[in-house]
């Protein structure tokens, strides 16, 4: 088969019905936002458990429950649980001073924790007393009326109700105003597009409302899941109940600050997609609704589909503009088409937020050519994960933590020296072990803040290695350590005795 040919198949069997596919769910998603009409809540107000899994969140735990308790909704009337899954830093301390001001708010200390946020949260279910569940994470900023426009929607038919996330640091970096348009625009699409065309969206890992009856009738979260709520959505759906969208439920977030760690979250999301792809694909004859079936294939594979589509594009761009004259307007204007639909989809999704500033309306254009691109080795490391059967759970580092001066630098040093590693963001820090950069900044870190040489050692390749925790020897040595989004452990409680 020529090459040209090769280039023509690829386009009509990939990219156009995958790009047609998102304009119809654009389309559709402005007609959704443009016709959503708000109901009264109910007169009186279901009694609402919030629960919020914590682990390791002592620099925004304070902020979450302070929104918490600004929420416009009767007091009498809601429970908060904060969900300590094991912390080490002060995020404990900080949820038990709320506790001791607020009664409507009580800190459970998870047993046996570390193991996902399904765990986590089918734990706090043993201890709810509300009628509705409500989730948020313990970086969240619910606005004041968020939870009464959840509540207001639910019904028997729509037993779940879930919200909009917007970006709280997006003026950070270009990386948090990349997350920001994604954001907006994957809410557009496949949270208001879905809800017209399939009367249904997708449960977020935040600010949903579900009823506890319906969460006792499917048996909870999955804890074997990492997309717990993907995996969730897909249990209430075949269950033939639907999950409703309200855009103007809004929550606050803040997002990764460094690529590193944005790379390890996406990375876990699209593990986790995998899992639940393979797990419901294996019983879609056993979904009743075909409009669901259909939805289950789509977002089961979206990651990949999507990621073809970007690389199918790329070849298709960089074939026209080195062929012939005539093969090369031909490729090039199908090429135009896929990026015409896609600036159009962000355009349309910053205009419906009245998000249009300039900085968004400059960078739209160039976040195909990077952010998007980095979706298909995000895709690639989530299927290989699942191959291997290396699927675990790990935290995302939370903005305020890694506002230091050195993890930048070390963040930096990671990208570069994975690359020749291949797809591994997360190695071995014996590879690093004789390389001649941790020898560098260890001993900028040993003399810039005054550690001992082996403490600095220490907490560079635990970073570098993507490590949560480091013994060190020092006080000083754990306070840096903290600075670095690590959890200190003292030499001592880690030492071994010799035999005798």
């Amino acid at each position: 088969m020529k090459v040209e040919t090769a280039v023509l198949v690829v386009s009509a069997t990939l990219i156009y019905p995958l790009i047609l596919y998102y304009l119809v769910l654009t389309l559709n998603g402005i007609r959704y936002y443009l016709g959503f009409q708000e109901r009264e809540p109910p007169h009186e107000l279901p009694k609402v458990t919030i629960m919020i899994p914590a682990r390791n969140e002592g620099l925004t735990v304070g902020e979450t429950l302070r929104a918490m308790m600004e929420l416009d909704y009767p007091k009498d009337r809601l429970e908060v649980l904060l969900l300590n899954d094991g912390s080490t830093d002060e995020t404990e301390v900080v949820a038990r001073r709320f506790e001791r001001e607020y009664p409507f708010i009580r800190v459970i200390n998870v047993e046996n924790g570390g193991r996902g946020k399904g765990y986590v949260l089918n734990y706090g279910m043993k201890f709810a007393r509300g009628e509705v569940i409500a989730v948020y994470d313990a970086d969240n900023r619910p606005e004041k009326d968020s939870l009464k426009k959840l509540i207001a929607l639910l019904s028997e038919e729509t037993p779940v109700v879930v919200g909009k996330v917007k970006t709280l640091n997006w003026k950070t970096n270009v990386l948090t105003r990349f997350i920001s348009m994604e954001f907006m625009y994957f809410q557009l699409v496949s949270q208001g597009g879905r809800s017209l065309l399939f009367k249904n969206a997708l449960i977020p890992g935040t600010n949903f409302v579900i009823k506890r009856s319906i969460l006792e009738e499917i048996g909870g979260w999955d804890e074997k899941a990492l997309a717990e709520d993907l995996e969730l959505s897909f249990r209430i759906m075949e269950r033939g109940y639907r999950i409703l969208y309200n855009p103007q439920a809004t929550s606050w977030e803040s997002e990764p600050e460094d690529w590193g760690v944005w790379f390890r979250q996406r990375v876990r999301w699209a593990t986790g997609n995998v899992y639940t792809a393979r797990k419901y694909l294996r019983r879609l004859h056993s979904i009743r609704s075909p409009f669901v079936r259909a939805d289950v294939i789509v977002e089961a594979t979206t990651y990949y589909l999507f990621s073809a589509a970007v690389l199918a594009s790329d070849i298709l761009f960089l074939h026209g503009v080195s062929l012939g004259r005539e093969l090369n307007r031909f490729a090039l204007m199908l090429w135009a088409v896929v990026y015409g639909i896609y600036l159009f989809s962000i355009y349309a999704a910053l205009a419906l937020e009245g998000e249009l500033r300039p900085s968004y309306v400059l960078l739209a254009p160039i976040m195909y050519y990077t952010y998007s691109q980095a979706w298909i080795l995000v895709s690639l490391k989530g299927l290989d994960n699942v191959r291997r059967g290396a699927v675990r759970w790990y935290k995302t580092v939370r903005t305020a933590v890694i506002r230091s001066v050195y993890y930048p630098l070390f963040g930096r040093s990671v990208n570069r020296e994975t690359l020749p590693l291949g797809l591994r963001p997360v190695i071995e820090a014996e590879k690093f072990g004789a390389s001649r950069r941790v020898g560098e900044l260890s001993r900028k870190l040993a003399r810039e803040e005054g550690l001992s040489e082996e403490d600095a050692r220490a907490i560079v390749l635990s970073i570098l290695s993507g490590a949560n925790v480091v013994v060190v020897s020092s006080r000083k040595a754990e306070r840096i350590a903290l600075k670095l989004g690590l959890v200190p452990i003292e030499k001592e409680v880690v030492k071994v005795e010799p035999r005798k």
